[in-house]
């Protein structure tokens, strides 16, 4: 095994050492990317789909690295790759049926909120570890406290701040978020989505510039 492999294996075994969302996890894991970035294999290909593929397959890898990849099977930058070629041909899918169904373009008002679909196009893919960075410390800060004032009736635990950590950040399903807090997960869901997801679109779209834009 190189050198590189030897230190994100390293780096691996750090990462995983701590629990999973400790800040501990994140900065190693931030720490991992940031090598898998300056990595010749995963240079920009001035292609807004292989870039928005690259930023998707390190968030997934941000939540799951510990859980499945296995080294006996083969080096990170190994399997880092086939997850990579795997996101990018799922994107240039759903391009083409994009273009197929343009009239479906709009989102119903219970889809998914996806942060990933706020980064704007032709963003510098060594800027996109940067921009996923700052939105996640944006939640964890909560400068205005926002996030954290915005809770279901009578529970303050479930609130946007926690939502979005335990959901975007961690990873987690409803079901769990649900256990976590202590709220029907029905009733985590439709907060969720009347309450929390409008002021993290405003955030983003307030901070555009931190995803590529010079205004």
């Amino acid at each position: 095994m190189d050198e590189l492999n030897l230190h994100l294996q390293s780096l691996i075994q750090e990462a995983c050492s701590y629990p999973p969302t400790s800040p501990q996890r994140s900065k190693a894991i931030n720490r991992l990317l940031r090598v898998v970035l300056k990595s010749s294999r995963t240079e920009s290909k001035g292609n807004d789909l292989y870039e928005e593929a690259l930023y998707k397959t390190m968030f997934n890898l941000s939540k799951t690295v510990c859980d499945k990849y296995d080294p006996s099977r083969g080096s990170f930058l190994a399997w880092f790759g086939v997850c990579l070629r795997n996101q990018y041909r799922d994107e240039i899918r759903a391009a083409k049926r994009e273009r197929s169904h343009r009239q479906s373009v709009w989102q119903s008002d219970q889809a998914e909120f996806d942060p990933l679909e706020y980064v704007a196009s032709g963003i510098d893919a060594n800027s996109l570890l940067d921009t996923w960075e700052s939105f996640v410390q944006w939640i964890q800060d909560d400068p205005d406290r926002l996030l954290r004032a915005c809770h279901i009736e009578n529970n303050p635990k479930a609130n946007c701040q926690l939502l979005a950590y335990l959901r975007l950040v961690v990873g987690q399903e409803w079901q769990e978020i649900a256990a976590d807090v202590g709220s029907k997960r029905g009733v985590i869901s439709s907060h969720w989505s009347r309450k929390c997801e409008p002021i993290l679109r405003k955030w983003l779209d307030a901070n555009q510039k931190l995803f590529g834009e010079d205004n």
